[in-house]
C-alpha cells in the first residue's frame, strides 16, 4: 500500500511540475494511471480537467516590460577614419543615443517597439523644436506552430556573427529592416526566411523605387539556418539576395547573390572556425560581380585570459589587368567595427580599398580581470589583396599598416558598463592613396562610453 501510495505521489507531482508535458499528453497520462489502478476514472476526469485549467491559465498570462537605453560617447578623433594633413586639427564632440524600450508578451503573441533619439551634444540649440526622434524597431510576433513563428515589422537583423547582417550596434542610429520573418527553432536546428520589399512611399500605380536622400534596396530575401551536428560540431548558411532598382529603367532589377556559411569545432578551451562567402549576380549599376570571402579563426581559453588568432580575405578587382566583371566582395549589412579596427579605416566596400579587396589579419586578447573588469587587445595588419594605382598610373605596396586597438569594460552594476578606448595606427605610404593626408603622422582616436540599460518597469498577470 505504501508504495502504492508513493507511486501516485511521484505521477501526481510530475503531473504538476512539467507543464511541457500536459500541454502535449494530458490524456495519454491520466489513461496511464487508470491502466495501473492508480487512480479511479472521476478521479482522472478530475486531473484532467485541473490541466485544462492550468494551460487557460497559462495561456491568458500577460507580461509587459518599459526598458530604457542610455548611451552617450565622448570621442577625440585626430586621425578617425583618414589621415592626418599637415593643416588638420583634432575633433572632439558628444554624441549620444537614448531608447525607450517596450516589450508586451502573451501567450503565441508578443509586441515589441524601441523609440530612439541621436543627437551630437548641441547640434539643435537650447531652444530648438527639432529633433531626431525616430523608430528604431517596431514588431510583432505571432506563433504559428510549436516552433514555427512570424515576425513582421520593422527589426534587428543579427545572423551568425555578424559580419554580413549586423544589428551594427556600435554606430549611435544601430541599423533595422522593413519585412517579414519565418523563425523555426528545435533543440538543434535554428532557420530564419527574411523578405522585404521597399518603397519610398504610397503609389496609385506602379512600384518605382528611387530614393533621393539614401541608398537602400527595393528587394531582399535571406535564408539563414544553424544546425549543431553533435556536442563539437555545429555548421550555418546564409543565402541572400538584394535586388536594386536601375537608374535609368525602372523596369529592370540589378540583383547580387551571396551564399556561403561557417563551420565551428568547440571542444574544452579550443574553438575553431572557418567561414566563406561567394557573391554573384549584379551590382546596382548593373555591372556582373564575382567575388569572394574567408575567414578562418583559432581561438583558446585559459584560465582568464582568450586568445583569438585569424584573418578576413575579401578579393578585389586588379588595376592592372582591369576587367567587366568586378572581383570586390561586399560585406552587405553587416558590421565592420569589429572586425576590421575600431578606427574604421575600412567600413565601405568597396570604396575605401578602391576596389582592391582587403587582407587582414588579426590577434585579440582578452584578460578578464574579474566578473566586472576586463582589458582587451586588438592588434591587425591590412594588406590590399590585389593591384591598386595611385593617381600617378603606379601599382602601389600592398601592405597599408598596422593598427592596435586598446580598451577597457567596467560593469559598474548590472545595468551600468563604462568602455573606454584607445586606437592608433602606423600607416604606410600607400594609405595615402586610399586616405589622403600624410603618412607620417600617427592616427590616433580614443573614446570614452557609458550605458546606461535599466528596466524601468515589469508588469506580469
Amino acid at each position: 500500500m505504501k508504495e502504492k501510495l508513493f507511486q501516485l505521489l511521484v505521477v501526481l507531482l510530475s503531473l504538476f511540475t512539467t507543464t511541457k508535458i500536459l500541454a502535449q499528453e494530458p490524456s495519454a497520462l491520466t489513461h496511464l494511471l487508470l491502466q495501473k489502478k492508480l487512480i479511479t476514472q472521476k478521479e482522472a476526469d478530475s486531473l484532467l480537467q485541473l490541466s485544462v485549467l492550468h494551460q487557460k491559465e497559462n495561456s491568458e498570462s500577460r507580461n509587459f516590460s518599459i526598458g530604457l537605453e542610455f548611451r552617450p560617447r565622448f570621442e577625440y578623433r585626430d586621425g578617425y577614419k583618414q589621415l592626418r594633413s599637415e593643416t588638420s586639427e583634432p575633433a572632439y564632440f558628444a554624441s549620444q543615443r537614448s531608447r525607450l524600450i517596450f516589450s508586451y508578451e502573451q501567450a503565441k503573441f508578443k509586441f515589441h517597439t524601441s523609440i530612439q533619439d541621436l543627437r551630437v551634444w548641441g547640434q539643435y540649440g537650447q531652444t530648438s523644436t527639432s529633433g531626431s526622434l525616430n523608430v528604431f524597431e517596431a514588431y510583432a510576433e505571432t506563433e504559428i506552430s510549436e516552433h514555427l513563428s512570424i515576425k513582421l515589422g520593422r527589426q534587428k537583423v543579427e545572423l551568425d556573427n555578424g559580419r554580413i547582417f549586423s544589428a551594427a550596434n556600435w554606430s549611435q542610429a544601430g541599423r533595422a529592416h522593413d519585412g517579414i520573418n519565418f523563425i523555426y527553432n528545435n533543440n538543434k536546428i535554428h532557420s530564419e526566411f527574411i523578405t522585404a520589399f521597399n518603397q519610398t512611399s504610397e503609389h496609385i500605380f506602379e512600384t518605382n523605387f528611387a530614393p533621393t536622400t539614401f541608398s537602400n534596396y527595393k528587394m531582399l530575401a535571406i535564408h539563414y539556418l544553424k544546425a549543431k551536428l553533435d556536442k563539437h560540431f555545429s555548421i550555418s548558411t546564409i543565402n541572400s539576395a538584394d535586388g536594386y532598382e536601375s537608374k535609368t529603367n525602372s523596369k529592370t532589377m540589378h540583383t547580387r547573390g551571396t551564399s556561403g556559411g561557417r563551420i565551428e569545432f568547440e571542444r574544452g578551451n579550443l574553438y575553431l572556425t572557418l567561414s566563406g562567402y561567394y557573391q554573384y549576380g549584379q551590382l546596382q549599376t548593373g555591372t556582373k560581380i564575382s567575388a569572394y570571402y574567408f575567414q578562418p579563426e583559432i581561438q583558446w581559453k585559459a584560465n582568464k585570459l582568450t586568445s583569438r588568432l585569424g584573418a578576413e580575405i575579401m578579393s578585389g578587382n586588379n588595376a592592372e589587368k582591369p576587367s567587366e566583371v568586378s572581383k570586390s566582395f561586399v560585406p552587405l549589412y553587416g558590421v565592420a567595427w569589429k572586425f576590421m579596427g575600431n578606427m574604421d579605416y575600412f567600413t565601405s566596400f568597396p570604396t575605401d580599398v578602391k576596389n582592391g579587396g582587403l587582407i587582414n589579419p588579426y590577434a585579440h586578447l582578452i584578460y578578464d580581470v574579474n566578473k566586472k573588469l576586463s582589458l582587451r587587445s586588438d592588434f591587425h595588419l591590412f594588406y590590399l589583396e590585389n593591384k591598386v594605382k595611385n593617381s600617378s598610373n603606379q601599382t602601389i605596396n600592398s601592405y597599408l599598416g598596422f593598427e592596435n586597438d586598446l580598451s577597457i569594460k567596467y560593469k559598474c552594476n548590472n545595468f551600468i558598463t563604462a568602455d573606454l578606448g584607445i586606437s592608433y595606427m602606423t600607416p604606410k605610404k600607400s594609405m595615402e592613396t586610399l586616405k589622403d593626408g600624410n603618412s607620417s603622422k600617427t592616427p590616433v582616436w580614443t573614446y570614452l562610453m557609458i550605458t546606461f540599460k535599466p528596466e524601468l518597469f515589469t508588469s506580469k498577470k
